[in-house]
């Protein structure tokens, strides 16, 4: 008999997750730093047969067990930092007795799987400087592949996908396949594209209610056909932008965001400062009109040249967070629900990017902006209360699409990319 042929998994992912490579000299171990790190069991028992017993005990003594997690935590440093971090910013486990020796945590991040029927998803989370930098700055369209991976720990290292995703089957496929063709449609701005999409996906929900899912690639065909996308622009002539609700959601997805009267520190401090600078915040109380009057008179004009110069980048962001985030079902809800959630997450990174780019007094070069995306994306991801609020908001947005839609998104004045 010949050799085993080793056991594969079939896994659908965009085609820069092949390229990426852990360096800490570029984000200086940004990922080792302040982040509590689990360690899964099979690991632990691993570690307990170091040897020597010396190393052994080096390593399992910085490991403590929490009953009411219930798992195994990495004891950091006083400083922050995982006490496995060497000075040349490696990590002591992985240098001294390879990968295979990493946690199941350390293993993956910043990749984030998810299971569908039998096809494995996966992208990488942009909170990761390197991983950003490869999914966001290439000019052309982001490309997926399907790769065989090895089998060797798959249960362990997949977030399982909802039960309704599942059942789902090819047609969550299908639905993926007609979004993100939508939001890469160069020939329309990214808030035509939104919009459409708000359409597809609505429709694409009421047959999945309907219990005719297979029909989701029928319609994701007509969406992106050639003849449907020429006549997109003029069928978007009656959508009006409420630059008035716009302006309020805004402020008010900030205020969820961070907080009413919270004091800033850290990486929010340069980002407020921002906002506050481009609308002449200086004052306690600026009057609504105020605050629409100056985002008319000197965001708008920033935010179009903004697309002009990198509106790759964040076609780029909306395509990896669809996928990433297995839209249209992040969240518990309606299609509908869990775009307009996809929606206000992406116009709260725009404007804060437009602020910044209003502000700074260099502007806002590409690799300032997908730092400032990196962040909002790390503070999406770790702001349970945010998700909560926002979801909510959703939720009541969701009733009418189509007035959700014009208080969001501007039908007409982008510039195409």
């Amino acid at each position: 008999m010949g050799e085993e042929q080793e056991r594969t998994f079939a896994c659908l992912r965009p085609e820069y997750v092949g390229k990426f490579q852990c360096d800490g000299s570029v984000c200086n171990s940004q990922c080792c730093k302040g982040w509590a790190v689990d360690i899964d069991g099979p690991t632990y028992q691993k570690y307990c047969t170091i040897e020597p017993k010396t190393e052994r005990k080096k390593i399992v003594s910085r490991i403590k067990y929490k009953k009411q997690k219930n798992q195994f935590i990495v004891e950091l440093a006083k400083n922050g930092s995982c006490p496995f971090l060497q000075s040349d910013g490696l990590c002591k486990i992985q240098k001294t007795w390879g990968a295979d020796w990493l946690s199941n945590t350390c293993t993956m991040y910043p990749r984030k799987p998810y299971l569908t029927g039998d096809l494995f998803m996966m992208a990488l989370t942009l909170t990761c400087p390197v991983a950003a930098k490869l999914a966001l700055l290439p000019r052309e369209s982001m490309a997926f592949e399907e790769v065989p991976l090895p089998a060797e720990r798959r249960d362990e290292m997949i977030r399982r996908s909802s039960g309704r995703l599942s059942r789902m089957g090819d047609a969550f496929i299908d639905v993926q396949y007609g979004a993100i063709s939508i939001l890469q449609n160069r020939a329309l701005t990214i808030d035509q594209r939104l919009i459409v999409l708000g359409f597809f996906l609505d429709q694409a929900g009421d047959m999945v209610e309907a219990g005719k899912p297979e029909q989701i690639e029928t319609l994701a065909a007509v969406y992106t056909a050639d003849d449907f996308m020429e006549k997109v622009p003029e069928m978007l002539d009656a959508i009006d932008f409420r630059v008035v609700e716009y302006v309020k959601s805004m402020f008010g997805l900030i205020e969820a965001l961070y907080g009413k009267d919270a004091e800033f520190h850290g990486r929010e401090r340069p980002l407020m400062y921002h906002v506050v600078h481009a609308f002449e915040l200086e004052e306690e109380e600026v009057p609504l009109n105020v605050l629409v009057e100056k985002y008319q008179k000197t965001l708008c004009p920033a935010k179009e040249k903004l697309h002009q110069e990198f509106g790759h980048i964040f076609e780029n962001y909306l395509v990896n967070e669809f996928f990433l985030e297995h839209y249209p079902q992040k969240i518990m809800g309606t299609f509908v629900h869990n775009y307009i959630l996809f929606v206000m997450n992406y116009k709260l990174v725009e404007f804060m990017a437009v602020s910044t780019a209003v502000s700074d007094e260099k502007g806002l070069d590409a690799e300032k902006l997908v730092k400032l995306i990196g962040h909002m994306v790390s503070s999406f991801d770790h702001n349970t209360e945010f998700l909560d609020s926002v979801a909510k908001d959703a939720l009541k947005r969701q009733k009418d699409v189509v007035a959700c839609m014009k208080n969001l998104l501007d039908a007409g004045k982008e510039l195409s990319v």
